[in-house]
């Protein structure tokens, strides 16, 4: 029978994973038998998909057996990103009993949005120890503790504690601030207005967003259309607005068709139609480009940008000239 037993506990330390597909856990005892008093550990190897809502906790004995033993501590003491989404927990269990018989931990749960799962039933045999009463003379009474003097952490303890310390500190802070509130009515502060900064151009604005990309992470198709997105966004938003006009809510032709009514040259509209025709191919997964392509359509765009602004800079010197030479 007690080879039985130890064999039955040994089975009861193995470990039940879950049927969910991202979650499951393991137990181990450490030992499968302690002294009354002693303490037993459960190792737990946890892994799941969420770890943010991820929680485990030891499942109610709804035979009472809990009043056999005790859990002194039960948490996380590791974490370990294992890939695909998928993190490993390592946990313990701190158990004790005051009770000389085999008992049985209930099993573990850990439970996530994807799904749960648990461990079975842990037995731990509790013995009591061996006591010689032989010599009765060996005996010693239970010591009365030991006066500690009183410390200046002990005056802390007490003083930070205390209601009255804190009733205190509040009447000296409102007196605090009532008169700082009455100081500052006697005496205002006159605060001179700073200077506003001149505006900053929308070439110079394009330019420090596009170099915002300088160290874009490049791998998925999702960062590519991300990229894009965010390139021809900006000269969008550049265009409508340097020319005043609603870039954003047009498509690709109705965006050039707008501007064939502005001083721009032909091969600034094929270059713009060949970014932005290009930069829908890639958000709308049809390519997937290399990072030397993005970088160029980058360079690109901000070159065309700079070509633009030129164009449009002489043509708006060129009527100003015009306008005074009329009058």
């Amino acid at each position: 029978m007690k080879y039985l037993a130890y064999c039955l506990l040994l089975l009861c330390t193995l470990c039940a994973e879950a049927l969910g597909q991202n979650v499951s856990i393991q137990a181990r005892l450490d030992r499968p038998e302690i002294k009354i008093g002693e303490r037993a550990a459960i190792d737990l190897t946890i892994r799941t998909d969420d770890l943010a809502r991820t929680r485990f906790y030891l499942l109610q004995d709804s035979t009472g057996g809990e009043e056999r033993y005790r859990v002194l501590a039960f948490g996380a003491t590791d974490t370990i990103d294992i890939g695909h989404g998928v993190q490993e927990i390592k946990a313990q269990m701190i158990v004790t009993s005051f009770d000389s018989t085999l008992i049985t931990l209930p099993p573990i749960v850990v439970e996530s949005p994807s799904g749960h799962a648990m461990t079975k039933p842990l037995a731990l045999n509790v013995i009591s120890p061996q006591v010689d009463v032989s010599q009765p003379e060996n005996f010693r009474p239970i010591v009365a503790p030991w006066d500690e003097p009183f410390t200046l952490m002990d005056l802390l303890v007490l003083i930070f504690t205390s209601w009255i310390f804190y009733t205190i500190a509040g009447l000296l802070l409102i007196a605090l601030l009532i008169y700082e509130y009455l100081h500052r009515a006697r005496h205002p502060e006159v605060v001179e207005p700073e200077p506003e900064a001149p505006p900053v151009p929308l070439l110079e604005q394009l330019k420090a967003q596009l170099a915002t990309l300088d160290n874009a992470h490049l791998e998925t198709q999702e960062d590519y259309k991300y990229y894009y997105s965010f390139v021809t966004d900006n000269l969008r938003g550049y265009l409508g607005k340097r020319l005043h006009f609603d870039a954003m809510e047009m498509t690709t032709d109705e965006v050039i068709e707008t501007l064939r009514s502005q001083p721009l040259g032909g091969e600034q509209l094929a270059r713009l139609e060949h970014i932005l025709s290009g930069a829908s191919f890639v958000k709308f997964a049809k390519s997937l480009p290399t990072q030397g392509d993005a970088l160029a359509m980058r360079k690109a765009s901000l070159s065309l940008a700079e070509s633009i602004e030129a164009t449009l800079t002489a043509y708006e010197a060129q009527a100003k000239e015009r306008k005074e030479v009329k009058r």
